[in-house]
């Protein structure tokens, strides 16, 4: 027994091999160069389908610690089933390492040399949304408006995330945010790691810009995500070129210290509120809340906030094509946002 103790002790002293903080693997590496394609990523499960076709979970998704990147095929209407990163660590803890074989790296090759495109839009649609649904709106439908924009100067690439809910199950769309925050952090993270590597960016053009836009409950999720890397002590760093937020469903206090957003703009060069006071469900949403909703009223330190956060009232612009969703659902339909949001070069708002 003594004898085993020692042997188990002097094990304890040899220098372990660490476990990966995401392990990564490529389901298929095809460059598909000659087909419209467009990426997005989801934490939804795969479900089967008696044809075999990739399909994901449409109606509700939890936490899964696991994130699928993925193209979608226009022509052909099918999902193309490319990279898979997944959390070896506590489902609350988020990453930090260095990320090998990291999936940015294609979609920097795919997009900026072979395209040319310099400006990647990341969207993190609301709550209330079947899979089809965000693919169909935030994919499709800006595909089709601003086609040839897209095809030659930037690139959206969609967050799959959230449940199919309504409005009287509002809180199940809260704590949906809070679990795909932690989902969220595997890719923020691989962003983050692609972009610190000097050495790649010594030989490749270092000219991508990134915006990060956030509608509805998705910016609820972001100030999850914010909340608890704070709480984990890992420091945020410069990635966005601008985080523009739409509809946004979190507090009006998310800018005070602790709330959120203090800090935001450490992550990004510029911030834009959009406020559009006709909001329907954002007057729901303060209800059941007990407190203003951003995306309604705007933040209640206004200033006190850096000059790099900006305020936007859209209220005037909101027109009869965008009633339908009761205001809430302008990125949609309302073409001088779309604009705004895709047009740098000649924003009249920076």
């Amino acid at each position: 027994m003594r004898f085993l103790l020692i042997t188990f002790g002097l094990l304890l002293l040899l220098p372990q091999k660490g476990i990966t903080q995401l392990e990564t693997r490529w389901i298929d590496s095809a460059a598909y160069e000659n087909r419209d394609m467009g990426y997005f990523f989801t934490n939804r499960p795969l479900k089967n389908t008696e044809e075999g076709a990739i399909a994901f979970r449409n109606r509700w998704t939890r936490q899964t610690k696991n994130l699928y990147f993925c193209m979608y095929d226009f022509e052909r209407d099918s999902i193309v089933l490319k990279y898979q990163a997944t959390k070896t660590c506590d489902k609350q803890e988020y990453p930090t390492e260095f990320v090998v074989d990291n999936f940015f790296y294609k979609i920097y090759y795919d997009l900026r040399v072979r395209k040319g495109i310099r400006d990647i839009i990341i969207v993190v649609p609301g709550y209330g949304k079947t899979f089809n649904n965000q693919l169909t709106s935030y994919m499709f439908r800006l595909q089709e408006e601003y086609a040839d924009t897209l095809r030659f100067s930037s690139a959206i690439i969609t967050f799959a995330w959230g449940d199919q809910s309504v409005a009287p199950f509002y809180y199940k769309g809260k704590r949906s945010a809070n679990r795909a925050a932690n989902d969220f952090a595997i890719f923020q993270h691989m962003l983050e790691s692609f972009l610190s590597d000097s050495l790649f960016f010594e030989e490749h053009p270092n000219d991508v810009s990134f915006k990060l836009v956030c509608i509805s409950m998705g910016n609820q999720l972001l100030k999850r995500y914010l909340i608890k890397r704070e709480k984990q002590g890992i420091d945020l760093v410069p990635v966005y070129d601008r985080i523009v937020f739409i509809s946004s469903d979190a507090a009006t206090d998310s800018f005070e210290e602790g709330k959120g957003f203090h800090n935001l703009t450490q992550m990004s060069d510029s911030v834009m509120i959009l406020v559009n006071r006709k909001d329907g469900p954002l007057t729901m949403s303060q209800y059941m809340n007990m407190k203003y909703r951003m995306g309604r009223v705007g933040p209640s330190n206004l200033s006190e906030l850096p000059g790099s956060v900006k305020v936007w009232d859209i209220t005037g612009i909101i027109s009869w094509e965008d009633l339908p969703a009761m205001g809430h659902d302008y990125l949609l339909r309302n073409k001088e946002l779309r604009d705004y949001l895709i047009n740098r070069k000649t924003n009249k708002y920076q």
